[in-house]
């Protein structure tokens, strides 16, 4: 079948969140499987093309109205080293920008407006431009080269759905809409019909259908357009459609209720050949070392060089790193016990509820160490520069993003602890696992997919209070019982590789899903 993937990102051409790796294993593996896959992603200031080739700039050039302009859009083409083309859509507004949704450091030091984790400010142009961008492409290609499925990623290119029903070159095609998340900030929804009309140009009666309170959402736009909505965690759709979860999807779960929405839940897979610490090429750390075979002697050897070679030594620099913290260990390194957190610094994530943790956990036990990787919420970020101040030697926090520095922090720790107050899927307890790094995390939404006591650890209120006792009764566990956590190192990097490939998740969920679309389709 013919696939068209339209993302805002994708991993190895433009990073941001957990969407990167699903668009890249849903392209890599459906075109493994000999399905024409063509990804559709915007040209950035941060985009690396280093794993495309055989690039072709289209000389025809699209037109595409939008608030009251025609913006002009430029089309390469390409083929990835993966083996699916991608459509590269260009466009000064998305050459302009550093990341892919919000602004960086450098851009708050040329307009202080720009505020460093902040969303663009044109941000809901961008996701009108880039989807009406994919739209216009339908119109100047072949029409034998128009898709059978349309699945766009997120809520950025959620009203696609509604932009295709227009077109005529897209009437046999068939639309899904994955929500990755639907907590509040990731909606990218409108103030107004008013201003849903302008700028998307779409019939006031589609608008109104996809209202909560004043607001018209994209993801209500989709399902009024006849899509298919999936999301990425069986246990997440189930939460998407509970009333109950008002405040967790900002009013948006019991409108799916009352609308009577189906939302397929489809677990995210899991790319192993790309983090597999057997093979540091590809695993990107210093050594190697297998967990499923509990062979950890890798693990503490990049655990050493960690510490002294990125913690604490005053001559490191990792571009898109900035380092607060130092380590006080042992000669051997295996006397202190290790807790990172790696991820978005987000209130979603819980933050809070971790860093108000953390005394009571240091001030009673003095072997335990806590890594923190990640950037997000300028406030957050205070939080975390404040606990490494105020416990030296035990708190370290690599703020920023480099690819080896945020998988080492996870690599080299015993245990990652994950508070989110709701959590769709999850990809760190994934990684984690693979590392031979046991989570520990609130039991909501994806993170489900944990075994409590088997492959990890979960816990159910998400209060500091909690996780104070599950860390205490954690860390007891691994002074006590080492053996116990061993055989959880084991089970949780075994059932990753084998229950959790992206090649499983596609062939056993996906594809019959996609084909049940086309069979219904014909009916």
């Amino acid at each position: 079948m013919k696939i068209w993937v339209v993302s805002m990102e994708c991993a190895g051409i433009a990073e941001a969140g957990g969407v990167k790796n699903v668009t890249f294993s849903l392209c890599k593996e459906f075109s493994d499987l000999k399905h024409k896959v063509t990804l559709f992603i915007p040209v950035y200031k941060c985009t690396c093309l280093d794993s495309l080739f055989e690039f072709n700039k289209l000389e025809t050039v699209a037109e595409v109205e939008l608030c009251g302009r025609k913006e002009k859009i430029q089309y390469t083409t390409a083929r990835s080293t993966s083996n699916f083309d991608v459509v590269l859509i260009n466009h000064p507004l998305f050459a302009d920008k550093e990341a892919v949704y919000t602004y960086t450091e450098n851009e708050e030091k040329q307009n202080p407006a720009h505020k460093k984790g902040s969303g663009h400010l044109d941000g809901l142009y961008l996701d009108v431009l880039f989807q009406k961008a994919v739209c216009a492409y339908g119109s100047i290609i072949s029409r034998s080269d128009i898709p059978e499925i349309l699945h766009c990623q997120d809520a950025s290119t959620a009203m696609l759905p509604a932009f295709i029903a227009a077109s005529k070159a897209f009437k046999k095609t068939n639309s899904v809409v994955t929500i990755h998340n639907a907590g509040p900030f990731y909606h990218h929804s409108f103030t107004s019909i008013g201003e849903a009309a302008w700028y998307t140009g779409l019939s006031t009666p589609l608008l109104e259908k996809a209202m909560n309170g004043r607001a018209v959402e994209p993801f209500l736009i989709a399902s009024a357009s006849g899509a298919y909505l999936t999301t990425v965690s069986e246990d997440y759709a189930r939460e998407l459609i509970d009333p109950a979860n008002t405040e967790a999807t900002e009013g948006l779960a019991p409108i799916f209720a009352s609308n009577h929405v189906e939302i397929k839940g489809i677990t995210n897979g899991f790319d192993f050949d790309r983090y597999n610490p057997a093979l540091k090429e590809v695993s990107k750390l210093p050594f190697e070392f297998e967990p499923e075979k509990n062979d950890l002697e890798g693990k503490l050897k990049c655990r050493k060089f960690f510490i002294q070679n990125i913690v604490n030594t005053d001559n490191f620099k990792a571009a898109g790193i900035k380092k607060y913290g130092k380590l006080d260990c042992s000669t051997e390194y295996t006397k202190e016990i290790f807790f990172a957190y790696h991820g978005r610094i987000t209130t979603q994530k819980g933050i809070a509820v971790l860093t108000a943790a953390v005394p009571a956990i240091l001030e009673n036990y003095p072997d335990v160490r806590f890594i923190f990787a990640g950037q997000g919420e300028p406030r957050l970020e205070i939080d975390i520069v404040r606990l490494c101040e105020k416990y030296p030697g035990k708190v370290t926090f690599m703020n920023g993003y480099n690819q080896t520095v945020v998988r080492l922090a996870t690599a080299v720790s015993d245990f990652i602890v994950l508070p989110s107050y709701f959590e769709p899927c999850g990809l760190e307890d994934f990684i984690g696992q693979v590392y031979g790094t046991v989570p520990i995390a609130h039991k909501t939404g994806g993170l489900n997919k944990i075994i409590d006591g088997r492959t990890g650890f979960l816990y159910d209120s998400n209060t500091a209070g909690v996780l104070i006792a599950k860390l205490s009764e954690i860390i007891m566990l691994k002074m006590l019982r080492p053996s116990q956590i061993s055989r959880m190192v084991k089970s949780g990097a075994y059932s990753v590789h084998h229950e959790y490939l992206w090649k499983t998740v596609i062939q056993k969920k996906y594809l019959p899903f996609f084909k049940e679309i086309l069979k219904n389709s014909k009916e």
